[in-house]
């Protein structure tokens, strides 16, 4: 890009100021941050180094800098002090310009670029700085505005010096970015959608250049940089398995101990211990893995369809056919269509201001153009009739309910719904795990209609395809929830099958139950096998068969956690063992995790009752996380057999 093509972007893009700061970074310190929008850094006075994206730049009085949206900055000051101004902007291009200025603009970004230098004429300059500054401080309208003019008359002159001095802006390096935010940051919450937030480029366009360059998405990265460190913490520290797993960025320990095997091929504690015995050669297996990118090696690339979620088993190829491909948009291009053509988008509710309210969906009268229109929170939404292709990526239960196979699903719901596993078949693809869903994968599954819990993701689904938010703390019932998903997809006589099958076998469960124990016998539900040092009580809200035993079962819950735990409408507790007499009743629930010993146990819990008369019946977590209306009413009767099972062994 030449400067007088960067000019006329400028010229036809929207600019809006966002703050105008002055800041002084006191001798001796360091300050280091990532740039919230696009910035000029304008050092007055002082010396020092900045490093930006890892290229380092001597500081010195009258130093210009530029840099993008995302970007990482490190400042180092020696002797003195540095003062400097920091104006942030945003600019969007117009969909007006003509087709050169665009494609100039999407192949170098302006507004992204990085350049320094220290300008030819620089009192010019400050004096624009100045009263830029000046006026955005005093806040009215006008003032404000004027600071704006001031601000193009700051780049123009900055960028007719640059122009008389040959300096070339230099292009930012994306991929490096990210690879070093998610160095920095694989601990917290990382998902595409938020790292495409902080680098103002849609989601498609980021992950597209970092597979290319790196040969894997940025979320199998994230999973990758945190599978090392984990490796990491297990060979060189005793930190438990829980530890570590809240360490690398995941708060159940299930689910990162999958997602170790799947990646490593051995749970943690086999990787620990085979590392003990030799059988496993590696001293620093984090810097291996940082060492094994090397620079974007090619040898990195592999032919397998990347999503959020790598999968070392049964991964699918990509589709390499250019008709498959042609098939595959046509598809997409139609769906959007209609959807556009039926209602302009997946809209809102008309009253912003208000709050969403729930109601069942009302199914309309079919249209010419095959959809009905239905009410969700999020507003009327045109769905197709008997769509069948659907996704979802929370509530797969009540889909299979009305007798829909979903094309795809997520990966917690597949792996951790082991009641459900029956009624799935191979066709059924994971679209990555909860909270790391692949829009990639998504998109390429052409749905009909997505499912999904999840507000905030509804947005770029709605992009893809006819979205509903299936909210199910709307529903007073089982029954309701199963009525508002046979509504939505199009399946109401499935749905009024399956609710009159569930009536006969919630009574036929409670009957079975009814026969074992007596009619005031308290229950508990207990977790000490995936928590340390306390015992988690369970409530019947969530997972961990909460649901299938109070709501479905009916059964008693001692008082403590009926005021403590249900009537606070809270999903569970964490109590210490010596208060434990107090939640557990006549009966205990206890979960357990395959391959995994349980904890020594206190003297408090061996002298409870219901532990000193073999009350105590156990569950497997792997099919007892899921809390959805089918895995429940199964839960249910599973645990109805085994306190039948129970009763009758005495």
């Amino acid at each position: 890009m030449n400067w007088e093509e960067y000019i006329q972007i400028w010229d036809t893009s929207w600019i809006q100021l966002v703050d105008i700061r002055q800041h002084v970074i006191r001798r001796q310190s360091k300050q280091q941050h990532l740039l919230p929008a696009s910035s000029f850094i304008f050092v007055v006075r002082g010396q020092g180094a900045v490093w930006l994206d890892g290229d380092r730049y001597q500081l010195e009085r009258f130093f210009v800098l530029h840099a993008g949206k995302g970007s990482n900055i490190r400042f180092e000051v020696g002797h003195e002090d540095v003062t400097y101004y920091y104006v942030l902007y945003r600019g969007t291009i117009s969909t007006k310009a003509s087709k050169s200025i665009l494609k100039s603009y999407h192949i170098n970004n302006p507004f992204q670029l990085q350049y320094a230098c220290k300008p030819i004429s620089p009192v010019v300059l400050y004096r624009h700085m100045e009263s830029m500054y000046e006026e955005w401080n005093r806040r009215p309208a006008m003032e404000r505005f004027q600071a704006k003019i001031q601000f193009y008359q700051f780049v123009y002159t900055l960028v007719q010096q640059l122009q008389l001095q040959g300096v070339a802006p230099k292009e930012t390096d994306l991929v490096e970015q990210i690879i070093q935010y998610i160095h920095k940051h694989y601990y917290e919450p990382i998902s595409l959608e938020s790292m495409a937030e902080v680098w103002n480029y849609s989601i498609q366009y980021l992950s597209r250049q970092f597979k290319r360059r790196t040969g894997r998405s940025p979320i199998e990265y994230v999973i990758q940089t945190r599978m090392a460190k984990a490796k990491e913490l297990l060979i060189q520290t005793d930190a438990t398995v829980q530890e570590i797993a809240v360490n690398v960025g995941y708060s159940d320990v299930f689910y990162f101990t999958r997602l170790f095997k799947k990646q490593v091929g051995t749970t943690p504690v086999q990787y620990k211990n085979k590392v003990k015995t030799g059988l496993i050669v590696s001293d620093s297996p984090w810097q291996e893995f940082l060492s094994s990118m090397g620079k974007y090696s090619p040898a990195c690339y592999i032919d397998h369809d990347n999503h959020y979620q790598l999968r070392l088993e049964g991964d699918k190829q990509m589709l390499k056919g250019i008709e498959t491909k042609k098939g595959l948009m046509l598809m997409l291009v139609l769906t959007l269509l209609l959807a556009a053509c039926g209602n302009g988008n997946t809209s809102r509710n008309s009253n912003p201001g208000a709050e969403p309210t729930q109601s069942t969906p009302s199914n309309q009268a079919v249209e010419k153009t095959g959809l009905r229109k239905i009410a969700t929170v999020m507003g009327d939404v045109n769905v197709p009739a008997n769509p069948q292709r659907v996704v979802v990526d929370w509530d797969l239960g009540p889909v299979l309910a009305v007798g829909v196979i979903p094309v795809g699903a997520s990966n917690t719901q597949l792996e951790y719904s082991q009641f459900l596993k029956p009624f799935l078949d191979e066709t059924v693809q994971d679209i990555g795990a909860e909270g790391s869903i692949s829009f990639e994968k998504v998109l390429e599954l052409a749905p009909d209609v997505i499912i999904t819990w999840n507000k905030d993701a509804y947005s770029n689904y709605s992009k893809i395809a006819p979205t509903v938010l299936f909210d199910t703390s709307k529903y007073a019932t089982i029954q309701e929830e199963i009525t508002a998903m046979g509504e939505i997809l199009d399946r109401e006589e499935e749905a009024k099958h399956f609710v009159a099958d569930f009536e006969k076998r919630k009574i036929a469960a409670r009957d079975k139950i009814k026969n074992a124990i007596a009619n005031d016998a308290t229950i508990s539900i207990v977790d000490y096998i995936t928590v340390e040092k306390f015992l988690m009580v369970i409530g019947n809200l969530g997972e961990r068969g909460g649901r299938a035993t109070y709501d479905i079962l009916g059964m008693k819950p001692t008082p403590k956690v009926q005021s403590e735990i249900i009537d606070k409408e809270m999903s569970r507790v964490e109590v210490s063992w010596e208060t434990v007499n107090d939640y557990v009743g006549d009966y205990v629930i206890v979960l357990t995790v395959k391959d995994k010993a349980p904890p020594k146990l206190p003297s408090t819990w061996k002298m409870l009752d219901a532990v000193k008369n073999n009350r105590v019946i156990e569950i497997d977590m792997e099919k007892y996380f899921a809390a959805d209306s089918y895995s429940s009413l199964l839960q249910a009767e599973d645990i109805a057999d085994k306190i039948s099972k129970l009763a009758s062994s005495k």
